[in-house]
């Protein structure tokens, strides 16, 4: 029997001592206490699928279906139609609230976005538990990285406290009590397969193995390392876990856990690299002129650049960041530079259609520019839809034109992946096409966006519909290079803008997506447009004009484009200067070059690069100038004569054009590395 304390502490210091020891926390249990969820797409879809969402939308369509019905059936009674539609109302309130204030009025969807926001501050707090600040050693400091402060510390993984948390029992119950929330907000999530979720999942699974200290025993399971081609991996375990510890660290410095909220909040995601100014009385609703000055020591080279953005992103997709920038790059080729910016359309500009977008802004713009330089020609460069609709204007100001006898004063048109041909035999729209016949109702979009205009968000929604697995290819992307010196700030630009696109007034989208996406009016010349000219107004575009003005075209199209495939943008294949068209030619004919890039290419430095010299070659071989079609009769008509000890009359001869030279060969395609 037991009588003093000293004897029973005696007792169970014995029976602790002769316990087991708690089994250590390896990276291979860490993996399995995070388990398998929808967020890691275990059937491998290769798409997003958002099915509340989208389970959401099919029960509206059908209740508003039913409504209307009986609404008809009853209205000959004198039944009012807001008997069966008015629950509409504050739906569609809270619709127009919530794109006056850039949310999305999808709730569904903003709570997916909750939960990847409150998965990556989790994250992010997980790994400051397990990090300390040390003092950076000389060699650290002079070679610098986002991992160096200001002081001269450097983050670190604390090993000691990784070890507490893998080897001690109360280090095990904080750990595993971490991991079972971040579970909880994976089963709360509503959409699977390729999602941002299970990209931040991977990135997770790349810290359970720093803090384990070892790698998971299953190679496919190791995010971020991919074998060789010969199936042997490109690096040890202990390079590749200090891989993942530099990259977790550089998240960490740059708070780029949650890539949303970095990319619209980080300072580092400013867009834009040159000054701007906005032209005066330019001003057309959130419609705008901008004027880029040349900056300080280059040269003018006598001619004004004409920048038509497209509607439904912001106009700085030309001017991302320094090093990224298309304007930039023309600047210092010597132009007069003017950029359309569509701003964010209000409610004001619901009405309004593609006719204002694409007629009567550019109208007013190009004629402010000859007035402010009237010896100047005007060369045009154009981003995917901002094309689209800049080729029938351009014909019909040829048209217009042509009744003035003026000379235009545009010869040269930049296209940069424009889709211009829309089917589903050659063009590659056929799936977007798909997508809108199956889920575009324009009753609804009109009940719900009509007075609002149509969200970024919604528009987003179609494109990831033809970009399999896009939410997750960008954020898995953007965590797998964090631990390049660098690269974090350096995708910064280009996130805020892919994060900041704007509305698509009400009117013109429907316009966008009847006349254009699925009637191909421009392709089949039935596109209409005003004109000041009876003759003209309300009536469809000669499109064939632009072979008759012979107005030179450069094509710059991607192999891996799916918003604007290269069947699609044939613009050059047949208008213009394009009977002898080649790929990488010279002497002033159309220009289509073809690369391996995608949509956004400007994103990559040497494939804006690549482009910019590209462009000066093609700018340089000038066009004979314009002369009106009744001028170039007049002269053809007009007979030759002669006169005693005077030359016979040229006149006739000096407008026809100069025989070109034979073409040569179709030059290979040039198919850089990368891509953007």
């Amino acid at each position: 029997m037991l009588s003093t304390n000293d004897d029973f502490s005696g007792l169970m210091s014995g029976f602790i001592h002769n316990m087991p020891a708690t089994p250590r926390l390896t990276a291979d249990l860490l993996d399995a206490a995070v388990m398998l969820s929808p967020a890691d797409n275990v059937s491998g879809f290769r798409d997003t699928h958002n099915w509340l969402s989208g389970l959401n939308g099919q029960l509206l369509k059908n209740m508003m279906a039913i409504s209307r019905q009986q609404a008809d059936w009853m209205s000959p009674f004198g039944v009012p139609q807001e008997l069966f539609t008015g629950w509409l109302k504050p739906l569609v309130k809270a619709t127009q609230e919530a794109v006056a204030a850039g949310r999305d009025p999808d709730a569904v969807a903003i709570d997916n976005l909750r939960i990847e926001s409150a998965y990556a501050a989790r994250i992010k707090r997980l790994v400051i538990s397990l990090t300390r600040e040390v003092k950076a050693s000389r060699e650290e400091l002079d070679q610098g990285g986002d991992n160096i402060s200001r002081k001269g510390y450097k983050l670190t993984f604390d090993r000691q406290q990784c070890e507490k948390a893998c080897r001690t029992p109360a280090g095990q119950t904080w750990l595993l009590g971490q991991l079972a929330a971040l579970v909880q907000l994976e089963w709360q999530y509503h959409s699977f397969g390729q999602t941002r979720l299970r990209a931040m999942k991977n990135l997770l699974r790349s810290l359970l193995q720093v803090i384990a200290g070892e790698v998971f025993s299953d190679e496919t399971r190791q995010p971020y390392r991919k074998p060789s081609p010969a199936g042997t991996q490109r690096e040890s375990d202990e390079q590749y876990l200090q891989e993942c510890e530099s990259r977790l660290l550089a998240l960490l410095a740059h708070d780029a856990f949650d890539l949303r909220r970095f990319a619209l909040e980080s300072p580092n995601a400013r867009l834009g690299a040159c000054s701007w100014e906005t032209v005066p009385g330019s001003e057309l609703y959130s419609v705008r002129l901008r004027h880029y000055p040349r900056p300080e020591g280059v040269e003018p080279n006598g001619k004004t650049l004409y920048m038509a953005s497209p509607m439904i992103n912001r106009c700085e997709i030309f001017d991302l960041a320094p090093g990224k920038s298309v304007v930039e790059g023309m600047l210092a080729m010597g132009y007069d530079l003017y950029m359309v910016d569509y701003g964010n359309p209000g409610p004001d500009q619901s009405h309004l259609g593609l006719s204002f977008f694409g007629k009567t802004v550019h109208d007013k713009y190009l004629d402010m520019i000859l007035e402010r330089h009237p010896e100047q020609s005007i060369e045009v460069m154009a981003y995917c839809m901002g094309g689209t609709l800049f080729m029938p204007y351009l014909a019909r100001r040829i048209e217009e034109a042509e009744l003035e006898e003026q000379v235009l004063k545009i010869r040269q048109v930049v296209l940069m992946t424009t889709p211009i041909l829309f089917d589903d035999a050659d063009s590659g729209h056929k799936p977007m096409r798909d997508v809108i016949r199956e889920h575009y109702t324009p009753e609804v979009m009109q009940t719900f966006y009509g007075s609002c205009n149509v969200p970024p968000q919604t528009i987003e929604v179609g494109m990831h519909a033809i970009q399999p697995g896009v939410a997750y290819t960008v954020a898995e992307g953007f965590y797998a290079r964090a631990n390049y010196p660098g690269a974090i700030d350096d995708a910064a630009p280009f996130l805020h803008w892919l994060n900041s696109g704007t509305r698509f007034p009400a009117q013109a989208h429907r316009e966008w997506i009847s006349k254009i996406f699925l009637d191909n009016e421009i392709w089949e010349g039935r596109y209409v447009l005003p004109s000041k000219y009876p003759q003209l107004d309300g009536k469809p575009v000669n499109m064939d004009i632009l072979n008759t003005a012979d107005i030179a075209l450069f094509d710059y199209r991607g192999l891996r484009d799916p918003i604007a495939p290269v069947g699609s943008c044939k613009t050059s294949e047949r208008w213009g200067r394009h009977e002898e068209n080649l790929q990488m030619t010279r002497g002033g004919l159309n220009r289509t070059i073809e690369k391996n890039v995608g949509h956004i290419f400007v994103v990559s430095k040497m494939l804006l690069g690549d482009f910019l010299q590209s462009v000066g070659d093609f700018l340089k071989d000038e066009p004979p100038p314009h002369v009106p079609l009744k001028q170039r009769v007049a002269a053809a008509a007009k007979p030759a004569t002669t006169n005693r000890g005077a030359k016979a009359n040229t006149t006739a001869a000096a407008k026809k054009p100069a025989p070109r030279k034979p073409a040569a060969p179709k030059a290979a395609v040039k198919k850089p590395q990368g891509d953007a």
